[in-house]
């Protein structure tokens, strides 16, 4: 992944899941979509998944994910 990691809409996610997951694929970049909360869900290739442990990402949250 880099910096630039292209953002798309829940709205694409729900309409077109299965172009933007041949998408993501073919390109080989993540892509990023941004919750109401704020938070990010990041979409990866698939070719990634089993190198995830390289992919370290910030908490820029004061929110943190916890089990209760």
């Amino acid at each position: 992944m880099n910096n630039g990691i292209k953002e798309i809409n829940f709205t694409s996610l729900k309409n077109d899941f299965d172009k933007v997951c041949g998408e993501v694929n073919d390109s080989r970049e993540a892509v990023a979509l941004t919750l109401k909360s704020g938070r990010k869900v990041f979409i990866m290739p698939e070719e990634n998944y089993d190198n995830i442990s390289r992919f370290v990402m910030v908490n820029a949250s004061p929110n943190t994910l916890t089990s209760k």
